[in-house]
């Protein structure tokens, strides 16, 4: 069977890692969304421990796989398999997300997970993408993703997946990353917060007073830049961006 290139999705097959994945997760009967199935490798451990799991695949040839390789669970009501696209079809209610993910829809599909309310998420993203997301202060830099994941969650990288261990093999390292659905820090209106951080990292080549006085004028509103006016956007804590929504 030969995958999908444009959905640029690679299949963890190093059973170490699967199980590092499933350790991470700590589920204990309680019901798991995974999005990009693929050939089941992870679902299969899923499954062992999962009261139920809802799996999200877009690939038609991966769907039929699932349904001759888990049709014992499909009748037992474990395993209902959903087929679409994970960033248009309504995610189940569901206690956590545990996946290996299609590197391609990361960001997206990252933020449709923050805002779904799950306990906890596991997710294999690509290296730089998961240092970008989890940046702490002291990082090189911040940016949009790291700022407004920080008002719905914690998250760490908890191990890193040699490029080796999949297929087809992608050009970069993996990492495993854990994320708590707790905010890291507190945000009173989040439609602003995250109005401002887009709007400021949509300019980031500008100093950070000068981008901040044109969303006041846009916004028709009176900020103070907490004395970060002369920094570039990646160099604003996500505190600031907090405290100066949070001053409206």
């Amino acid at each position: 069977m030969k995958l999908l290139k444009s959905r640029d999705q690679h299949i963890l097959k190093d059973k170490r890692y699967l199980k590092k994945i499933v350790s991470v997760a700590e589920i204990k009967d309680e019901e798991v969304l995974e999005v990009g199935c693929g050939p089941g490798n992870l679902t299969s451990l899923l499954l062992k421990k999962a009261k139920k799991v809802y799996g999200i695949e877009k690939d038609g040839r991966f769907v039929e796989l699932l349904k001759k390789k888990f049709s014992s669970y499909i009748e037992e009501g474990k395993f209902e398999i959903i087929e679409g696209d994970a960033l248009k079809v309504e995610f189940p209610e569901c206690d956590k997300f545990v996946s290996n993910i299609p590197f391609s829809i990361s960001s997206p599909l990252t933020f449709k997970v923050l805002k779904h309310g799950f306990k906890l998420s596991v997710v294999t993203y690509q290296k730089e993408f998961a240092e970008r997301l989890v940046a702490r202060e002291g990082s090189k830099k911040y940016g949009r993703l790291s700022v407004i994941a920080k008002a719905y969650c914690k998250a760490e990288i908890v191990d890193i997946i040699p490029r080796h261990a999949f297929k087809p093999v992608p050009k970069v390292d993996a990492a495993i990353v854990k994320i708590i659905h707790e905010p890291e820090i507190r945000v009173e209106n989040v439609e602003i917060f995250e109005d401002l951080v887009t709007f400021v990292f949509s300019r980031r080549r500008k100093k950070f007073s000068k981008i901040l006085e044109e969303w006041c004028e846009k916004r028709k509103v009176k900020v103070s830049d907490m004395g970060y006016g002369d920094e570039r956007p990646e160099k604003i804590p996500p505190e600031i961006f907090a405290e100066i929504a949070d001053s409206l």
